[in-house]
């Protein structure tokens, strides 16, 4: 007995197909004269793909041809540059065609779930390619059903419905088990044709294990992949493995004999794998150890460095420590008066005896900066700081000990104060020079 609900979509399936008997398809909208005729074209070509990607094609293929037709005419009239009135009917009609082959796909979505999604399930599992003639075969008695519904006529459907089920189902159960346990259902054949089954019934049994499990996975849920996979990926090596029993088995060993080699093959192969380990993880020790020493004396020789320096600098005039892999010196002897960066007398003194003090260092680079108080602006203190530094800069330079492209001034201004700007002591311990020195 037909359901109230069938009887509802076929009085709409019906209305549909009066519609559709008629010369041009029913609710066309048309498009503006001054369109572009390629860009409509071209839109729509992508909206019938789209529908095409959607099974639209299956579910409604009358419409969906008229479709196609229209916008093939639309096309041939183009080519033969017809006016823009008549290409972009024709586009129009496309379209109006493809909303019935919607409106009428739904419906046999509607009526036809279960046929859909079995047949989506086959087509994802390559029955198409794996099984060309059963997928035709299914997809013309298919057809005859949803041409039926676009029809009005839903009775094919209701007595056919479960039958193009179960065959496309099936059809996705074979091509799942194709696709994933073609190679070891071809070794297991192989292999039996050998004899393996009697010769070496071990690896026969449990290679056949391996593909009876897998193939009760796939029909418990042909569209779990990841499971399948792991479960035909296992198969497949069990099936590889039998082969190679069988082939050595043939030439004349046991069965017994072959696994036992196996076994003893792994054995040495663990035990290489595990001095390999051990190995690798002593050259990693070793590797860490030597990099520490190599760190720890360039650390000492860093600090060598520094105390070369102070050595030859009085406490008041420069303080010396490292810092990140380098030297740096405060030049606490070298003042200057707020807001000037001249080089007096006293600080010329200071940085003859600093530059004494640098040639016994092998200095590879040295940035001079400038630091000042926090008396005036942001920007003035940083131009004055890195006036101070090309003071300093141009001076070491002029005696000779320092080639100009090892040197480089810059100006911090007073970011990076070392005494309290509140107090005057303070303030002029900021107005200072740091020298930052990359030694070879």
């Amino acid at each position: 007995m037909v359901s109230r609900t069938h009887k509802i979509l076929a009085s709409v399936a019906v209305a549909g197909f009066i519609a559709g008997c008629a010369s041009k398809p029913p609710n066309v909208q048309s498009i503006s004269s001054s369109a572009n005729p390629t860009a409509e074209i071209e839109k729509t070509e992508a909206m019938i793909n789209e529908a095409r990607s959607k099974q639209i094609d299956v579910l409604s293929p009358e419409n969906f041809t008229d479709a196609t037709k229209a916008l093939d005419k639309a096309k041939q009239k183009k080519d033969k540059d017809k006016p823009n009135a008549e290409i972009l009917e024709q586009v129009a009609y496309s379209r109006a065609w493809l909303n019935e082959a919607n409106t009428r796909a739904e419906i046999a979505r509607t009526s036809m779930h279960q046929i859909t999604d079995a047949r989506e399930g086959a087509m994802k599992a390559g029955a198409p390619k794996l099984y060309p003639k059963e997928w035709e075969k299914a997809g013309k008695d298919l057809e005859k059903i949803t041409v039926a519904i676009e029809k009005g006529n839903l009775s094919p459907a209701d007595k056919r419905g479960e039958e193009i089920v179960s065959r496309y189902r099936d059809l996705e159960l074979k091509s799942v088990t194709k696709a994933y346990l073609g190679t070891a259902k071809d070794n297991l054949d192989t292999a039996k044709k050998a004899g393996a089954d009697k010769s070496a019934p071990k690896s026969f049994g449990m290679a056949a294990m391996k593909y009876e499990n897998a193939e009760k996975l796939i029909k418990a849920d042909p569209r779990n992949a990841p499971v399948i996979a792991r479960a035909s990926q296992d198969a497949t090596r069990e099936s590889q493995h039998l082969m190679e029993v069988t082939r050595k088995v043939n030439a004349g060993n046991s069965e017994e004999l072959v696994l036992m080699a196996e076994r003893q093959q792994r054995t040495i192969s663990n035990l290489r794998s595990e001095y390999s380990s051990t190995e690798q993880e002593l050259q990693t020790v070793q590797s860490e150890a030597e990099r520490q020493r190599m760190e720890l004396e360039k650390q000492q020789t860093l600090l060598n460095r520094a105390q070369a320096l102070r050595s030859q600098l009085k406490p008041n005039e420069a303080e010396v420590f490292t810092e990140n892999g380098k030297l740096m010196v405060r030049l606490k002897g070298l003042q200057f008066p707020t807001a000037q960066s001249n080089l007096g007398p006293k600080n010329q003194a200071l940085l003859k005896k600093v530059e004494g003090a640098l040639a016994g260092v092998t200095p590879k680079k040295v940035i001079i900066e400038g630091h000042t108080d926090n008396v005036g602006s942001a920007e003035a203190n940083r131009i004055l700081s890195e006036k101070r530094a090309q003071s300093v800069e141009n001076f070491l330079v002029s005696q000779g000990t320092l080639p100009a492209e090892k040197v480089e001034s810059v100006g911090m201004g007073y970011d990076n104060p070392v005494g309290n700007n509140n107090t005057a002591a303070g303030r002029a311990q900021n107005r200072r020079i740091d020298l930052v020195i990359e030694t070879e």
